[in-house]
Parts: C-alpha cells; structure tokens; sequence
C-alpha cells in the first residue's frame, strides 16, 4: 500500500503547467529534473506531448547532448502518429521542424512532413490556437508558404487568443510583406502592450524584442513612402 502511493505522489507530483513553466523560462535543469521524475508510459496524452515538445525544446536551445533529447522527442512522437490528436501532430511539426531549423540541407528531406504535420494539427484542432499559429507561420516565413493561406490562419490563431504576443509579432510581419504598414504597426503596437502568459515568458520578452525593432523600421518605411 504504501509503495502503491509513493508510486503515484511520484509519477503525477509535477503538472503540465510546471513542465511549461519550467520550458517557458528556458530553465533546463528545472526541465530534466522533472522530466527524469516522471513515468512517461503512465502520462496521459497531453502531458505526453508536453514531454516531446520539452524534448525537442532542449534540443534547439538547451546545452548538452541535446541530440539525446531530440532522439527521445522522435521516438516518443513516431509512436503516436496513428493518434487522431491534435497536439501530437503539432509537436511532430515542431520536432521534424527543429531539424530543419538547426541544419536547412534537411529542408528538402522534411519540409513535406513538417507542412503535412502542421496541416493535420489544423485538422483535429481547429479551435487550438497554437496549432493556427503554427501552420500561419510555416505558410509566412519558408519559401514554401503561401500568403494568403498564413493570413487565414494567423487571424484564426488571434481570434481564438488575442494574449499570444507572438501571434501579433507574426501578423506585423505578414503585412509588412503585403506593404501594409499601418496595420504591421498596429499589431506590433499591440504585441508590446501585452504581458503575455507566463509559460511563454522567454518568448515572450523575444517577440517583443522583435515587435520593438519591426516596429522602428515599419514608422520608417511608413515615413519615408
């Protein structure tokens, strides 16, 4: 009896918030010690996706041998592909991605499968933001993107969450290249004034970086036409 309770306290003594907390902030030591505390086979489905994203997180920003971690991201991810669940097919998006995004020879051999995934991740969650989000930017920001497809998405990603600084950051950067200034400067206004959840605190403090600097050149575009 007692062992059966350590077991439990033990498995489900960290929440999905504290793994995002701990990914959010970019704390790696925070992010293995909780994931080496926890029994993955016993995790529900979600948390089992949190696990791959933080894997595959540490892979494109941690230290170490992060190629351990992006292995255990494709393993765990590979073996729920048959799952009709939205979140698995965005962090499959995010894994294969993250390949493509630390070394662009790979872009030929993934790229079909990164878009493939993404577009799945639409399908089984189309009122999940993050999963708009996604496919908004691989649509805006590779060359394999079609515009008008990143606008749909991305203004579906700000209807179903109007706190994600990023999405603000993204659609700036979609008008920008519609040479809309006005409303790349309004969105990137926007981002700046948010605080932004705190899960995504690192990304945060980044998109606004970027929404402060877009935003410079957007009023000087803007002056200068």
């Amino acid at each position: 009896m007692f062992f059966s309770v350590f077991f439990l306290v033990n498995v489900f003594s960290y929440t999905i918030y504290d793994l995002q907390l701990a990914v959010g902030k970019r704390e790696q030591q925070e992010v293995l010690k909780i994931l080496n505390s926890i029994d993955y086979d016993a995790l529900q489905i979600d948390f089992k996706c949190e696990v791959i994203l933080a894997y595959t997180d540490l892979y494109f920003w941690g230290h170490g041998d992060v190629k351990r971690y992006q292995d255990l991201a494709k393993k765990y991810v590979d073996a729920l592909l048959e799952t009709n669940y939205w979140k698995v097919y965005y962090a499959a998006a995010l894994v294969y991605g993250h390949y493509v995004q630390k070394n662009y020879f790979l872009a030929l051999i993934y790229y079909k499968k990164v878009f493939d995934f993404a577009k799945k991740a639409v399908e089984y969650g189309q009122d999940q933001y993050l999963a708009h989000l996604l496919y908004g930017i691989l649509h805006l920001e590779t060359p394999f993107g079609d515009l008008n497809v990143a606008k749909d998405h991305l203004l579906k990603a700000l209807q179903l969450n109007k706190n994600h600084i990023y999405t603000y950051v993204e659609l700036g950067k979609y008008y920008e290249k519609v040479h809309d200034c006005k409303r790349a400067k309004e969105m990137y206004e926007k981002a700046l004034k948010l605080n932004g959840l705190e899960i995504w605190s690192y990304i945060n403090e980044e998109a606004k970086r970027e929404a402060s600097e877009r935003l410079l050149e957007v009023e000087r575009k803007c002056t200068s036409g």
